[in-house]
């Protein structure tokens, strides 16, 4: 199981540097960073554009309760309408932890709206809970 979880890792790394320099004429921001600290302090993340609406996505989490860092790699599909002021995104990825290793594949939706965003990251395990974030986005 760590072998795939690497290799997916790998592959969506090599996916987001192939993207980025096959969609450099696209309309849609090429990236965006995140910055969470309202609900789930000390989060930092950032989407990159691998194809249209398609980012590929990196998140750091420092939980001082467990004195753990926790990486979070996926990918995120972005609608390409906006919703009023909403735009929504879902998708996925895998989890690590500095000091468990790899844990367990996670959902997650959101929005971005204005300069704010917020997300809720559902892990697919049996005994977790969800996860919710809301902070800053600077798209660029």
């Amino acid at each position: 199981m760590k072998k795939i979880a690497v290799m997916c890792s790998i592959g969506l790394l090599i996916l987001v540097l192939v993207g980025s320099t096959v969609s450099a004429k696209a309309r849609t921001p090429n990236g965006y960073l995140n910055f969470s600290f309202f609900i789930n302090p000390l989060d930092i993340g950032y989407q990159h554009r691998v194809v249209d609406n398609l980012y590929g996505t990196a998140n750091l989490d420092y939980r001082g309760s467990d004195s753990d860092l926790i990486f979070r790699t996926g990918a995120v599909y972005s609608i390409p309408r906006k919703i009023i002021i909403f735009r929504f995104y879902a998708g996925g990825g895998l989890q690590y932890s500095r000091n468990i290793g790899y844990q367990y594949p996670y959902l997650t939706v959101g929005t971005r709206y204005l300069f704010l965003f917020s997300e809720i990251i559902h892990p697919i395990e049996s005994h977790a809970t969800p996860e919710y974030r809301l902070g800053f986005s600077i798209k660029f």
